[in-house]
């Protein structure tokens, strides 16, 4: 290698000895050997120091500037590799949420088929109709034999059959079961209201 010898010179000189060695091994021509060598990985990495950004730095400074260049490749690639490997820890914990998810909402569902929203809602308050909470139950019973849930997305609710449900609908699905239990818990703290001011209407 000559002193003022370019990275691209160094790179040719090597490639037209890889080709000329070829040839001469196996008697084809020249050019067809210098494509075949260029098909090689060393062939490949050759090409890209004679075409690359270093092509034309002197090959005995790029050579000493090689090692550090190599540490920072490594550097790069274990820095992708553990981007890689937190990106796959994400989707499978995210995966294993959804799943968890939709478990509990089949199970939610069985629950609504059997008459869970009567049993939770109980005796009609003062007041209320029992014939209205007659139809809540009812139909709520009804929409979990078709497979529906509720969802809630900007103040409005909508229903949707969980089967078609996806990662995308969980923010309005649990944003529904929580104003569900809102409800329920609302409704039942009066009842507990009533049930005491009753009690106490009662004593002599």
């Amino acid at each position: 290698m000559r002193e003022d010898q370019s990275v691209s010179e160094m790179a040719t000189e090597a490639l037209a000895r890889q080709a000329a060695a070829r040839a001469e091994r196996t008697r084809e021509p020249l050019g067809k050997a210098v494509l075949a060598v260029l098909r090689t990985e060393a062939g490949r990495n050759l090409g890209q120091l004679r075409d690359g950004e270093h092509r034309d730095e002197r090959a005995a400074r790029w050579q000493i500037s090689l090692p550090r260049e190599r540490a920072e490749e490594r550097r790069k690639g274990q820095l992708e590799e553990r981007r890689r490997l937190r990106e796959e820890e994400r989707d499978r914990a995210r995966k294993a949420e959804w799943e968890s998810f939709m478990r509990s909402e089949r199970r939610e569902l069985e629950l609504r088929k059997h008459g869970q929203l009567a049993e939770l809602l109980g005796e009609a308050l003062a007041g209320e109709p029992s014939a209205a909470l007659r139809l809540l139950a009812v139909e709520d019973q009804r929409q979990a034999e078709e497979g529906l849930v509720a969802l809630t997305s900007n103040g409005k609710v909508y229903y949707k059959p969980l089967d078609e449900l996806v990662e995308g609908d969980m923010a309005a699905r649990i944003a529904a079961i929580r104003l569900r239990e809102t409800w329920l818990k609302e409704r039942q703290d009066r009842w507990l209201a009533y049930g005491e001011d009753t009690r106490e209407a009662n004593l002599p």
